[in-house]
């Protein structure tokens, strides 16, 4: 069972710095573990040990958990993206089907990895008052809040990324006493740690990111806390008293002025120069750097299943639905007699059969498509003039005309054409139960190409724990 292995290894021994974690930030930034190892019960004897401690917790996002489309086949189960047949396909096909197996072993690899980033954040967070008393001795206590809101943010996100994707899992808070048979939790107890986590680090995090421009701040913790907020208010738990929340959170980042739209699509995505690294992308919330000389051909940005291959590309629905105009043109790349291919993830083999461009996990517009959903579901009121003036910045962007009313699911289809192909919209259509509605818009040549079955379904989403998991943990089982 890899999810009891990671949690019970971590307990006594954490990897942390490791070839992928120094390129996740720059090598200078810390100093380097030479045995590529710290044992736990030393490990947070000194500022410095701490502060390597939490560049480990970021380990597995350098590791390929975000950036490399394999790992994330469940996302094919949404209408904006479908795979090519053929047989290395199966595992994408299995979700664009939606017909997923518990075998499907790159979505066991990623359940893996979020794991691994639970288990290490929890090892720190176990050791709050050890922490805490290092930096008292060494300075001032209170700067302690912000290497432990990285791991409560981190942490997170890596729930947040397992409660929307495989539904209830269990509910580790700390590694002491874990025993690999854990039983399930429920959504509103997952989603009470995640909220409690976020509040913390937005508390305790600065203003701006330290040790690296890619490591958390208070604006990223409080955006991925107004998106929990969106999703809470939806399916399963409905809590729509969240709405609010979610709109309040949103509007103070937009308030504080750290973010903008770019002018062009251009400067969104898609080239090494708008990386966050090279100060380029006023866009980028919550990004992960790409480095493609680190794992060949298969190396570098999530997206590379779309730029490289022509693996990922768009149901032709979604694709005719999707409004004429230029950021339909920056979004697809449509050569004649051809299903329609994504480019605004960069040019082909750009710099060769890898890629180093930033994978942009949330981003600005996202924000204000947030907030205006949000906003009109809270008051009620289609012609809210907040939610219509973040609405219409992005639809003006877009080359569209801007509107004086909008419901909440006009701006969930913007949501969608905005952000095609990156991580929202299969979460979209499970929080807004809209998968039958989705999939009665098919065309027949998705349908002949991609014939859907039934074993994802609006009522039950989920992706199906890894089958050795749960031998191992009969728990599990759902």
């Amino acid at each position: 069972m890899k999810t009891k292995k990671t949690i019970l290894n971590i307990v006594s021994k954490v990897i942390f710095l490791s070839f992928l974690t120094l390129f996740f930030v720059k090598c200078d930034d810390f100093a380097s573990d030479t045995e590529g190892e710290l044992i736990a019960d030393n490990i947070f004897n000194s500022k410095s040990a701490v502060e390597t401690a939490v560049l480990g917790v970021y380990s597995p996002l350098a590791d390929k958990l975000f950036s490399n489309s394999e790992a994330y086949t469940h996302l094919w189960a949404a209408d904006d993206r479908t795979a090519v047949t053929g047989s290395n396909k199966a595992e994408f096909l299995e979700y664009d089907q939606l017909t997923p197996l518990n075998t499907n072993a790159k979505m066991e690899r990623t359940w893996a990895l979020l794991w691994e980033m639970v288990g290490a954040a929890n090892t720190v967070i176990d050791a709050t008052e050890e922490i805490k008393e290092v930096y008292r001795k060494e300075g001032d206590e209170e700067e302690a809040l912000r290497p432990l809101g990285e791991v409560h943010y981190l942490r997170a996100m890596a729930y947040f990324e397992l409660v929307r994707t495989w539904g209830e899992v269990p509910l580790l808070s700390s590694q002491k006493d874990v025993t690999g048979l854990e039983p399930l939790a429920s959504f509103q107890d997952i989603y009470s740690l995640i909220i409690a986590d976020l509040i913390f680090a937005k508390e305790g995090l600065g203003n701006n990111s330290v040790n690296g421009v890619y490591r958390a701040n208070k604006w990223m913790a409080q955006s991925l806390l107004a998106n929990v907020y969106l999703t809470t208010a939806g399916f399963p738990l409905k809590n729509t008293a969240n709405y609010a929340l979610a709109a309040a959170e949103a509007k103070e980042v937009m308030d504080v002025g750290v973010y903008s739209l770019e002018n062009e699509f251009s400067g969104v995505m898609g080239n090494p120069e708008n990386n966050l690294g090279n100060d380029g992308n006023t866009e980028a919330i919550i990004a992960f750097p790409a480095n493609k000389i680190l794992d060949g051909w298969n190396a570098g940005n999530y997206q590379a299943e779309a730029i490289a291959f022509g693996d990922k590309t768009v149901e032709f629905a979604f694709f005719n639905n999707f409004p004429a105009g230029k950021r339909k043109d920056f979004t697809f790349n449509t050569p004649p007699g051809k299903r329609p291919k994504y480019s605004k993830f960069g040019p082909a083999w750009a710099g060769g059969p890898a890629f180093d461009d930033d994978i942009l996990y949330m981003r600005y517009a996202e924000l204000l498509l947030i907030y205006a959903e949000a906003q009109i579901q809270a008051t009620g009121n289609n012609a809210d003039a907040d939610a219509l003036a973040a609405l219409n910045r992005v639809k003006a962007r877009a080359g569209l005309p801007t509107v004086p009313s909008a419901t909440w699911q006009d701006v969930v289809w913007e949501k969608a054409w905005e952000t095609a192909g990156e991580f929202t919209r299969w979460y979209d259509i499970v929080r807004t139960e809209t998968l039958d509605e989705v999939n009665a818009l098919r065309d027949a040549k998705d349908n002949e190409l991609t014939p859907l079955g039934n074993g994802l379904t609006e009522a039950n989403p989920w992706a199906l724990i890894p089958a050795n998991d749960v031998a191992a943990n009969p728990n599990l089982a759902k």
